[in-house]
């Protein structure tokens, strides 16, 4: 039986081109093989070999950092000014992670910020990961203590010392919630 082969002739863009030939080329491909290899799947799967979507772009991720500051068995919790994203609500005060700077720097230097206080990361608690409507947020969580300070807000509306067994009372922000199962914990 004699095998013909029929030429198609395509445009792509030029830079995907280049791309996809340095990775074929890397697999042992030629680009001829590559495109026989995916037409072969679309008969065989009588359809598209891969699922086709109309997904957004690819959420924004925030990296940042909390602080368990705890006192006398309690641990500090600030409310959200009106002007923020979810006002009203509680979280565990802390900020942004800058370019360049560990997680427990940036917690330090947020809790100073926020809250004119000096406070030292004892230990490691948990990560949150958690999707907002608009972005990604990925939140360490530290235990820690006040070195010095005296809980000035600055960027809060309120802020209060909470016992383990007020934290099912309040409004949470949502990422939040994930971890209070472990603060009680830690709570004793």
């Amino acid at each position: 039986m004699e095998n013909k082969t029929s030429a198609i002739n395509i445009q792509i863009d030029s830079n995907l081109k280049k791309e996809a030939t340095s990775v074929l080329t890397e697999l042992g491909l030629s680009m001829s093989s590559a495109i026989n290899l995916f037409l072969k799947q679309v008969v065989k799967k009588n359809g598209i070999p891969f699922e086709i979507t109309n997904m957004s772009p690819k959420k924004k991720i925030l990296d940042v950092v909390c602080g368990l500051i705890m006192k006398d068995g309690k641990c500090l919790i600030a409310r959200r000014k009106k002007d923020d994203h979810l006002f009203g609500r509680w979280e565990f005060p802390g900020g942004k992670v800058e370019k360049g700077e560990t997680k427990e720097e940036a917690l330090i230097r947020e809790i100073k910020e926020e809250l004119d206080t000096v406070i030292k990361v004892d230990s490691y608690l948990y990560t949150i990961e958690y999707d907002y409507p608009d972005f990604h947020l990925s939140m360490d969580c530290f235990v820690c203590s006040i070195v010095e300070g005296h809980l000035v807000l600055k960027e809060h509306e309120d802020s209060k010392w909470i016992k383990k067994e007020e934290i099912d009372t309040l409004n949470w922000l949502p990422a939040d919630l994930i971890i209070l199962d472990k603060v009680k914990e830690m709570m004793g």
